[in-house]
Parts: structure tokens; C-alpha cells; sequence
């Protein structure tokens, strides 16, 4: 399991406008009647409204209530960005960090990412949060920029700071690791709850590991439990294998074959490729009634509690 997950994030909130405006785009766009929310961003975007324009460049990016045209995405997010808009910023490093609609290029996403945490305003925390932690991502891995595992730390504990939970989950990872800080175990234990805490799968699986090793805390099968069964009800394929194995070795719950080959099933069906030899073995060693009733439990949506 790679527990290293680190995502470059655009922003797709749409931005805001004022008054009625405002209330009209939110209203239509949470509805999903993006054609209506288009029609509404374009108006105020040709008339020169930075935050519309950067709002429009997301529907053009992502398609909604419009054909997906990352070129058309671009020229309003430049529009926006030349008015100094972070959110369109964010986007722009974003565009040349996937190479959507451009040619990819780390050193310009880099400055975008650089440009977009300084342009910040007093209303647009998320998307400032969004906008520091790609910039640790751009540190941590070399994209653009040195590698630096301590500029990573720095940006995402500004991220972590605006509530963040992907920055949460990352820099509780160089705190477990001792990777530009000081390795501090409980630390990264917060960090991993912060997150877990947004119903982020990700950090409720890490947080789950931190319990079940008893890292930064005792050792508390029950609580690993708990964030694994979270975790697989949001989908996560190694949550799912790991509660395979929690019924299959009984810890912290009595030992069920059945219901581990059912949790094994559901993690194969996620892809987690350490989930097939576990599911392979169980299958040589059940009856076949028990291997049928485990299909048809895996069949079943997944639940966060049994």
C-alpha cells in the first residue's frame, strides 16, 4: 500500500459574486443546472468580473453545462489571473502541471502555484489552502523547483492551518517518516485525525495503521477498526483488504472466514492487488457455500458499521 498519496488540486468551487448574482450561480450550479450557472458566469465574465471568469474557466475545464475545453479553460483563467485572481491562479498551475490545454511545464505551474498563495484575499481561504498545498507538492516531489521536504512541511502547515485535510494527511506523513521535521509519531497521529476527520479515506486508513501498530498511541485494534470500516465505506480497496485481515487473524473481533473472504472480494474488486492471494487462499480453504455466501455478501454495498 503506497500510504504517500499527494494530489495537485484544481480548484472547482465556483467563484464567488456578489448579491444576487451570487445566490442565482450557487443556487443553479448546486441544482446542477450548469447550463443555467454558465449562463450566468459569461455575463458577468465578458463584463470583466475576475472571479466569474476564473468561475467559467472551471466549467470549461471540467465540462459542466459546457463541452470540456481546457483550452477555453485557459484564456479565462489568464483573464482572471491578469486581474489577480488566486483562485484562477491555482488553476493556471494546475493546467500546466497535468498539461491540459497547454504543453505541461513544472516551472511555470510552479510559479502559478507561488503566484496564487500570494495574491490570497480574505475570503477565499479553501482556495488558498488548495493553492499551498500543490505548492508542497511541487517541494516534495522536484516539480519544478529542488526537491525540499522542508519547504513541503512549510507550505502544508499552511494549508493544515486553513483546515486543510489533504495538507493534513501529507505533512502527518513527514512527521511519521522524519521527513523535513523531526519525527514525532503522536504528531502525525493529530494530523492523521484532522484529516480522517473530513472523511478524507486516505488518512482514515493511515490512522488506522498508526492504531493497529501502536504508533503514537497504544496499540487499540478497536480504533483501527473503526477508521478501516470508514475508510472502506468511502471506497478505499486497501481499507477493505485490511478488514479482510482483521476477521481472518480475529483481532480486536472473533476470527470469521466467511467475512473475511467477503472484505477481500470487495478489496479485489477496488484493485488492491494485495487483496487477490488472500482472496485466492480462502476460496481453496472454504466450502463452497461459504465461498458463495461470501460472493453475494461482496455483492452488497459496504457499510461503515455491521
Amino acid at each position: 500500500m503506497n500510504r504517500w498519496i499527494l494530489v495537485c488540486l484544481a480548484a472547482v468551487v465556483v467563484a464567488p459574486l456578489d448579491g444576487a448574482s451570487l445566490d442565482a450561480v450557487k443556487a443553479a450550479y448546486e441544482s446542477g443546472h450548469y447550463d443555467q450557472a454558465v449562463a450566468l458566469l459569461k455575463a458577468a465574465a465578458e463584463k470583466g468580473d475576475a472571479r466569474a471568469q476564473s468561475g467559467l474557466g472551471v466549467m470549461y475545464e471540467h465540462g459542466r453545462g459546457v463541452a470540456k475545453d481546457p483550452a477555453e479553460a485557459l484564456r479565462w483563467y489568464l483573464k482572471s489571473a491578469a486581474q489577480g485572481n488566486a483562485a484562477a491562479e491555482n488553476n493556471l498551475g494546475y493546467l500546466y502541471f497535468t498539461g491540459q490545454g497547454v504543453e505541461r511545464d513544472d516551472t511555470l505551474a510552479y510559479q502559478w502555484y507561488s503566484k496564487a498563495v500570494a495574491s490570497r484575499g480574505d475570503d477565499d481561504d479553501w482556495d488558498a489552502s488548495i493553492a499551498w498545498t500543490n505548492l508542497g507538492n511541487m517541494h516534495y516531489w522536484g516539480h519544478g523547483t529542488p526537491k525540499d521536504p522542508a519547504q513541503a512541511a512549510a507550505c502544508w502547515q499552511k494549508a493544515v492551518a486553513l483546515d486543510n485535510p489533504y495538507a493534513a494527511n501529507d505533512l502527518a506523513y513527514l512527521y511519521e517518516h522524519g521527513q523535513g521535521v523531526r519525527r514525532d509519531e503522536a504528531r502525525a497521529l493529530a494530523l492523521y485525525r484532522k484529516a480522517a476527520h473530513h472523511g478524507y479515506d486516505p488518512a482514515e486508513s493511515n490512522l488506522a495503521l498508526m492504531y493497529e501498530a501502536g504508533r503514537g498511541t497504544l496499540r487499540d485494534y478497536a480504533e483501527a477498526l473503526q477508521w478501516y470500516r470508514q475508510a472502506a465505506s468511502h471506497g478505499s480497496g486497501f481499507a477493505q483488504y485490511k478488514l479482510g485481515r482483521f476477521y481472518e487473524r480475529g483481532l480486536g473481533l472473533k476470527a470469521d472466514p466467511v467475512e473475511a473472504l467477503t472484505w477481500y472480494l470487495r478489496a479485489q474488486a477496488r484493485g488492491e492487488e494485495h487483496a487477490d492471494d488472500a482472496a485466492d487462499r480462502l476460496e481453496d480453504a472454504l466450502a463452497a457455500t461459504q465461498v458463495a455466501e461470501a460472493r453475494r455478501q461482496a455483492a452488497l454495498t459496504p457499510m461503515a458499521q455491521p
